[in-house]
Order: C-alpha cells, then structure tokens, then sequence
C-alpha cells in the first residue's frame, strides 16, 4: 500500500479543482468556501450531511465534565457542547482501503457525491 502522509490544505484542493474544471482559483476557492460555510453552518443548527458515495458530517453532544489542570492539579468544570464527527461512507472506506487510490476511482466517488454537494451548497 503506498501511502503518502502529510495534509492537503485549502490552497491544494483550489489548485487541484481548479486544473480539472477550468474555472479560476479565485471562482474555485469561493465555492469551496460557500461549501465549508454551509456545511458549517449546518451543523452549527444541529443538522448531519449526508453526502452518498463520501460521507456523513455529523454532531455529537458531549456532556460538562470534571477535569483536572495538569499544572496546578486544580479541579476545573468543563462544558458541555457539540462535536463534529465525519464518518466516511462504505464506497470511500473501500477505496481507501483497496491498497491503491487511483484518479479514475477517486472521480467515481467525487462524481456520486455531486448531487448531494450542490444540494449542500444550495441549502
């Protein structure tokens, strides 16, 4: 398996997008961004995305706690609140892994997961 670790930022998917479509980094990197707000948003309102053929955005409550300041040995309350969780979807855990990603596979799964993308983006 040939993995290669290290991150794709936003500047690297604008690129990548941008090459393959045609359209300018500039109108690229707005709709990313119009995706992100939206998917963020989303679940800032408590609602999953369901993205077929990618993935699940999702939140999870998590509950006040006790803790304990590692410095001092303080005993401090923490709060509750959201956590976002992505689970990926069974089409993208199998290419994953497959052992081989390749760029007709991973168009598959980008091109399954357009509709709900605009849908994403639209709502």
């Amino acid at each position: 398996m040939n993995i290669r670790m290290g991150n794709v930022t936003k500047k690297d998917i604008v690129e990548e997008i941008s090459r393959r479509t045609g359209l300018t980094q500039v109108e690229t990197k707005a709709v990313l961004e119009s995706l992100l707000e939206s998917i963020s948003n989303s679940l800032r309102e408590g609602r999953n995305i369901e993205i077929r053929g990618f993935g699940r955005f999702k939140v999870r409550p998590k509950k006040p706690r006790t803790a304990r300041n590692p410095r001092t040995g303080e005993v401090v309350q923490v709060q509750g609140g959201l956590k976002p969780i992505f689970e990926a979807s069974r089409e993208l855990r199998d290419l994953l892994n497959s052992g081989t990603i390749g760029i007709a596979e991973l168009q598959d799964v980008l091109q399954k997961a357009a509709p709900e993308l605009r849908s994403a983006l639209e709502g």
